[in-house]
């Protein structure tokens, strides 16, 4: 079985390189979500990620409990589902967050198999189209849910949001190879304030930086445009 690194709070999750097009998996085990930390907590480290100008567009995968879009202030109303499966666009779905310092993709209208976005076509499509546009994907998923090995199967990296003493999730345990990071809040907290000024990406990722002098704002609307202008070649072909 493959070494994993140690447990680290969130604030102490150290800075890494680059690579764009990869598809990071952020886990969450059943606690965290239980607990009610591992959403929030999955925000904040996009956030932080992204801070050096990073593409990175936010998916929420937990599919079955749908979560990421309550720490970000908005509505659960059109999201990954509709893209994947009701024709829905992916601009159209993706939510500019923080004055577009990155995108998030809520999990949109319910399923009755969530197996079937995981397996869908058009979710590969979709993977395609940020590869396209040199963007990462971050797939939030939840370990348990019945799409979550599905959805795995896809990814380069991972990452776990665990408590310090839990147990690998059940999820991951033949993907150990792909862990790059194993983090979380600290046992007992509820309500999550990581600091995310000193978060960075986890060992092993290969985020693409962005310039320095172009300010700050402007670049970050700049490259959530680029990102959704990559993405048209994917939404002529069956997405809107």
């Amino acid at each position: 079985m493959a070494h994993l690194p140690e447990w680290l709070p969130l604030d102490g999750v150290a800075p890494q390189g680059g690579g764009a097009g990869r598809v990071v998996a952020i886990v969450a085990t059943e606690q965290a979500v239980s607990d009610g930390w591992a959403a929030a907590a999955a925000l904040d480290l996009v956030r932080a990620w992204s801070a050096d100008g990073q593409r990175i567009v936010l998916v929420d995968g937990g599919l079955e409990q749908p979560s990421l879009h309550v720490p970000a202030g908005l509505n659960n109303r059109e999201g990954l589902s509709d893209a994947t499966l009701h024709g829905s666009s992916v601009e159209h779905v993706s939510h500019s967050i923080d004055g577009g310092q990155f995108l998030l993709i809520t999990a949109g209208t319910p399923v009755a198999d969530s197996n079937t976005v995981a397996r869908s076509s058009r979710w590969y499509r979709l993977m395609a189209g940020m590869a396209e546009a040199r963007a990462t994907l971050a797939l939030y998923v939840h370990d348990g849910a019945a799409c979550t090995s599905s959805f795995l199967g896809s990814a380069s990296d991972i990452v776990i949001l665990s408590g310090r003493d839990e147990s690998l999730p059940v999820a991951v345990r033949d993907l150990a190879s792909l862990v790059r990071a194993v983090t979380g809040a600290t046992s007992g907290v509820h309500g999550l304030s990581t600091g995310a000024s000193d978060l960075g990406a986890p060992s092993g990722l290969t985020l693409k930086k962005g310039s320095g002098g172009v300010p700050r704002m402007i670049m970050f609307v700049i490259l959530a445009m680029v990102v959704i202008a990559g993405l048209g070649w994917f939404i002529s072909a069956g997405l809107g």
